[in-house]
């Protein structure tokens, strides 16, 4: 590839990757791609081994990079919410990395809800109290382990989402910062200054000795070591996964919004220079750049949406192109089959738990094809509730989608019938790493084209004059997902989570 370029670090659920960026045109590709392994599920635990993301992302930079030998910047975008605790002499983990989905840190949510800090949490920081967020799972391990509270408190071990710890481990330790999108999952940072808040954290239990520093989206982060990578580079993006999806969408004016379709489903909104609070919904940074303002957004997450459909075709064995091949049922709503994709619980606006997935609507002449599109129906379903949810005032003009499910035109046109707007997807499947060279370009007084938004180069779906099946469908689902779920949504104290 031609010009000046940045490499993008994408540290997900399931991979990561590095993005070769030419600053110039936009054009980009995978350099290389590495799996990453989860520990073994243990009740509501999900956790990984650090040393392995770290080991896997160090592998494909350094594979990258024999692609593209001299970037004019790393970036780094990851999965949010994920807690990570380390020794800042050592460099060693303390504990395994405690998931964005895992829920061992609900007795922390209960102990806070009891206290009335829920309302504190919501008003200071956007997000709710919900084991989604960083603050109760790192608050649960120096709960759990008195001794790795106690080194926090004192300032030796550090603790950070998945960003913090790979620029630690890729700087050599020279440095543990995150930046400002990050900081704002971790139920900590005061949406109005843009600090940790010393009196949440105190009340929480969090020392703040402990924490990152917090930098601009698009700053300096130091270099990477070169016993480590290979070569010294500066980093000078880093961006929550998101956020860098929403740049990478183009999605730079207010009330512009994306839908990525990844392991779960997340809307974004881009609210300008407004911290609006929105029912269901959470509201976070969404990047800065040097004497900017600070951009805000609006988010909703379905946790288990792109999840629902691999699992589904790991179970049903269809061929590889089945999904493609999905079309409307002949079947009236009411008698359809329905997937309520709650493997842990169902996630935003509803933030409804369960006990598990389940299946409705199953008969003698089901066959495996209905189950499938009941999948894929469900996906568009939690997507269209998490637009909805949107204020009024952000709803407008065409919801830009990607991640691997998008790809399926049936699930895209369905969305286009049930929010009444068209459906616009970039032909990038990498839009993510493609928002965090964006940042990190931004530092450097570049601003890279976003080329996906080009006359012609995206597929449109335009919403149908007759959306009937679409709304009766959606209905059945709601009262199917309701009824499944409501003795769960009373554990879950659904009015405090909401706010």
């Amino acid at each position: 590839m031609p010009g000046t370029q940045i490499i993008a670090i994408d540290c997900g659920t399931q991979s990561v990757r590095c993005l070769i960026v030419d600053v110039d045109t936009g054009a980009h590709s995978v350099g290389a791609t590495e799996s990453i392994a989860l520990r073994p599920m243990v009740g509501n635990r999900i956790e990984v081994d650090p040393g392995l993301i770290a080991a896997a992302t160090i592998r494909v930079l350094r594979s990258t990079l024999a692609l593209c030998p001299t970037p004019v910047s790393i970036a780094i975008t990851n999965m949010r919410e994920t807690a990570i605790a380390w020794d800042k002499k050592t460099g060693e983990p303390v504990h395994d990395g405690i998931m964005w989905m895992s829920q061992q840190s609900q007795n922390i949510v209960d102990r806070w809800s009891d206290a009335g800090l829920s309302e504190q949490i919501r008003v200071k920081t956007g997000l709710s109290n919900h084991t989604f967020f960083f603050g109760s799972k790192i608050a649960w391990l120096l709960d759990a382990r008195p001794d790795i509270g106690a080194d926090a408190a004192a300032g030796r071990v550090a603790v950070g989402t998945v960003d913090s710890w790979l620029l630690f481990v890729l700087t050599g330790g020279a440095t543990h910062a995150t930046d400002v999108s990050n900081a704002s999952r971790y139920q900590l940072l005061n949406l109005q200054d843009l600090e940790w808040d010393g009196e949440l954290a105190e009340a929480l239990g969090i020392p703040l000795a402990a924490l990152p520093a917090i930098h601009p989206t698009s700053s300096d982060f130091g270099f990477t070591d070169v016993g480590i990578v290979g070569a010294r580079i500066p980093i000078t993006g880093m961006i929550g996964d998101q956020q860098a999806s929403l740049l990478g969408h183009d999605c730079v004016s207010v009330g512009d919004a994306k839908a990525t379709f990844g392991t779960s489903c997340v809307v974004g909104v881009n609210l300008g220079a407004e911290a609006t609070l929105g029912e269901g919904l959470v509201t976070s940074v969404a990047w800065s750049h040097a004497n900017e303002s600070v951009v805000y957004e609006m988010e909703g997450s379905a946790f288990h949406s792109g999840f629902t459909v691999t699992w589904l075709d790991r179970i049903l064995q269809l061929p590889a192109n089945s999904n493609a091949l999905v079309t409307r049922s002949t079947v009236p709503p009411e008698g359809r089959v329905a997937v309520v994709p709650s493997f842990t619980e169902l996630g935003a606006p509803r933030w409804l738990k369960g006990r598990g997935a389940s299946i409705h609507g199953l008969t003698m002449d089901t066959d495996a094809r209905d189950i499938l599109r009941a999948g894929i129906e469900s996906m568009a379903f939690q997507a269209f509730d998490l637009v909805s949810a949107v204020p009024n005032a952000q709803r407008h003009g065409p919801l830009s989608v990607d991640g691997g499910a998008a790809s399926n035109d049936y699930m895209c046109q369905l969305l286009a019938d049930l929010a009444n707007r068209v459906i616009v997807r970039p032909p990038s499947r990498e839009l993510t790493g493609f928002g965090a060279a964006r940042a990190a370009a931004a530092f450097l007084g570049i601003d890279i084209p976003a080329s996906s938004r080009e006359e012609g180069a995206c597929a449109q779906f335009v919403p149908a004059a007759d959306r009937s099946y679409a709304e009766g469908g959606f209905e059945h689902w709601q009262k199917v997902t309701q009824s499944t779920l409501e003795a769960g949504s009373r554990e879950a104290r659904v009015p405090e989570l909401l706010g």
